[in-house]
């Protein structure tokens, strides 16, 4: 389950975290150590100290940008789609969501988000396909993997004094949870192979790593979040062990 206030360890600490939760171009991060189990009080503190400082220090307010999740000019009704590409044959030349084509989509990396139509729509690559109906002002994620296409739909980030974060298991076949690199704190727990989870959290600098179980697996740092941001963490298997790709979205409304 995801991290309620009342479960953290401490008043400041709780800072990072919002109400707002669900389920539904980074850097590849590759397997650690597992950490020792607990953390000394030492580690503990200073980890509250610095969530505290980056609290304080981030900005008061920020404006809408055509990068982020409030872009302009996109169709009244329209859905928008993005696409991640974890197939094993290589990069995706051409794919066709309705009358939105993507291209060029590289293994291991996610296209910005696109308009759809709010319609009926199957979309196809090689043998395999998908039909999905996309409604009007949601956002999706369109996962290319080797036997299937699979959607998920996205919480919409509406919260511009807030940063997003969202976590896809792809195919790990134990819960995956997003927290702390001390595993003190949890940001998001549980998720299981082919399903996802959100939360919306205050932009502090954490220090942010993959846990599957109770073993952490992947150390991803601080992944630099933004007011009005949203990122995503696709956790996937690679040779056997969990690996993790960080990606900021992005929305063209064309």
């Amino acid at each position: 389950m995801l991290q309620q206030y009342g479960q953290t360890r401490s008043p400041a600490a709780r800072q990072l975290y919002c109400a707002q939760r669900g389920k539904s171009g980074g850097k590849t991060t590759l397997p650690t150590q597992s950490a020792p189990n607990g953390a000394s009080d030492g580690m503990v503190a200073a980890f509250v100290f610095w969530l505290v400082v980056g609290f304080m220090f981030v900005p008061a307010a920020t404006h809408a940008q055509s990068g982020s999740l409030y872009g302009a000019g996109a169709p009244a009704d329209a859905a928008f789609v993005r696409v991640f590409n974890n197939r094993s044959d290589g990069a995706v030349s051409r794919l066709w969501v309705g009358a939105t084509e993507y291209r060029n989509l590289s293994p291991g990396h996610s296209s910005a988000y696109r308009p759809a139509t709010p319609e009926i729509h199957t979309v196809y690559l090689n043998d395999l396909f998908q039909e999905f109906i996309p409604r009007e002002g949601s956002y999706y994620t369109l996962l290319l993997l080797d036997d299937r296409l699979q959607i998920h739909q996205d919480p919409a980030h509406t919260r511009a004094d807030l940063a997003q974060i969202l976590v896809y298991n792809l195919d790990v076949s134990g819960p995956v949870s997003l927290r702390s690199t001390d595993g003190a704190i949890t940001v998001i727990g549980d998720v299981k192979s082919g399903e996802s989870g959100a939360i919306a959290v205050n932009p502090v600098a954490v220090e942010l790593a993959v846990f599957v179980g109770d073993e952490k697996q992947v150390e991803l740092g601080d992944i630099g979040l933004e007011r009005g941001q949203s990122f995503a963490v696709f956790v996937v298997g690679a040779e056997g062990r969990p690996a993790a790709r960080v990606e900021r979205a992005e929305v063209l409304a064309e």
